[in-house]
């Protein structure tokens, strides 16, 4: 049976660790893109803007909230697989 904690005192050198998983660079990019942007004109909108940019702002907050949840279930989809 292997087990991962048992010391290997045979000389032999340890089995190659598998490096990190590729895939999914772009998406969490392009996730990471949006959500500076959206949360840069929302913090703009509803600190300087009028009674009118309400809508604007809150709309950006909802685009920033879906990314950072996004980013949360790549995290965890990748880790897992």
């Amino acid at each position: 049976m292997n087990d991962p904690h048992r010391l290997d005192l045979s000389g032999r050198p340890p089995a190659p660790v598998s490096g990190p998983r590729g895939g999914g660079t772009a998406l969490r990019a392009l996730l990471w893109i949006v959500l500076i942007v959206s949360a840069s004109i929302n913090i703009v909108l509803n600190t300087f803007g009028s009674a009118t940019a309400t809508v604007p702002g809150t709309a950006a907050g909802i685009v920033a909230v879906a990314c950072i949840a996004g980013l949360v279930t790549h995290h965890f989809r990748r880790r897992r697989s």
